[in-house]
């Protein structure tokens, strides 16, 4: 049970990001009804699978690259982790805080583009973009945990169908789900998953250059001879919360930080901005 648990954070992730896209493809399909060109539907699905064999391509080149980089030096596996992490968090994050503020401005941006479309191919690249970019960054994700194995992609495979399911019953079954407490709930689970991606990346750092622990201050706490974050329940702390069983004081720091600067903004953003559910329901 606890090496499947660390397939949950990119189930989550990859849940978030795919509803995000099929929030989109559902409404560049509602949009073509309404000025009836449903003869364009086809172009949506060529879209759908061009944008998956993007982020495919993408990933599948990310993983080669990585493990012939580790192969040929296997130090270096800290340090490419390290990188994949924070570039991970910042995507994450941005994602996060921009598409709080902006949802409805970009559910008016996406039907202004559907409708000056001319030409099937055109809705086809539009929709392909906003696939590719929401799996992009997924693979980045599921690449800065690359020595976990299989386990993350088995939790990414999870999330798209489950993002799958929402989308059909939104938009083909017409059901009105609760999407702005989704993605609060998601945002703040998020938020916990970027705290702990920085603390590891921290970490993995420390062990590029030197020894474990090294320019990361002084030992916090030493909790793994009764919460080792590898079993039961300290696992599932790891997972959710970004727990470990030997945190250094520069880690306690940013993760502090993060958490309370970035989840201060968020938070604001949330009462000060639409949500998403807010957008698609608008549309």
């Amino acid at each position: 049970m606890e090496d499947w648990l660390l397939a949950l954070p990119s189930l989550l992730v990859t849940l978030r990001e795919g509803v995000e896209a099929a929030l989109v493809v559902g409404l560049v399909l509602t949009v073509l009804g309404q000025t009836h060109r449903q003869d364009w539907y086809p172009w949506v699905g060529v879209g759908v699978l061009g944008g998956l064999g993007l982020s495919l391509l993408g990933g599948g080149l990310l993983m080669v690259v990585l493990q012939s980089l580790t192969s040929m030096r296997p130090r270096w596996q800290y340090g490419v982790e390290a990188g994949l992490e924070l570039l991970a968090a910042g995507l994450l994050t941005w994602m996060l805080l921009w598409m709080t503020r902006q949802g409805r401005a970009v559910a008016g941006t996406v039907r202004q583009q559907v409708q000056q479309q001319e030409q099937g191919w055109g809705i086809g690249l539009l929709v392909a973009a906003a696939v590719a970019r929401e799996g992009l960054e997924t693979v980045v994700f599921i690449g800065a945990q690359f020595s976990q194995g299989w386990l993350p992609v088995a939790g990414a495979l999870a999330g798209v169908a489950g993002a799958v399911l929402v989308g059909y019953l939104l938009f083909g079954l017409g059901m009105r789900l609760p999407l702005g407490a989704f993605f609060r709930v998601m945002g703040s689970g998020l938020l916990l998953i970027v705290g702990g991606l920085l603390v590891s990346s921290l970490l993995h750092g420390s062990k590029a250059v030197a020894d474990a622990g090294v320019g990361l201050g002084m030992l916090v706490w030493d909790t793994s001879s009764w919460l080792p974050d590898q079993q039961w329940p300290g696992v599932l702390l790891k997972v959710l919360l970004g727990y470990r069983d030997h945190l250094y004081l520069l880690q306690l720091l940013v993760y502090g930080g993060f958490i309370g600067g970035v989840g201060t903004w968020y938070y604001r953003s949330l009462s000060g901005g639409a949500s998403k559910g807010a957008a698609v329901r608008g549309s």
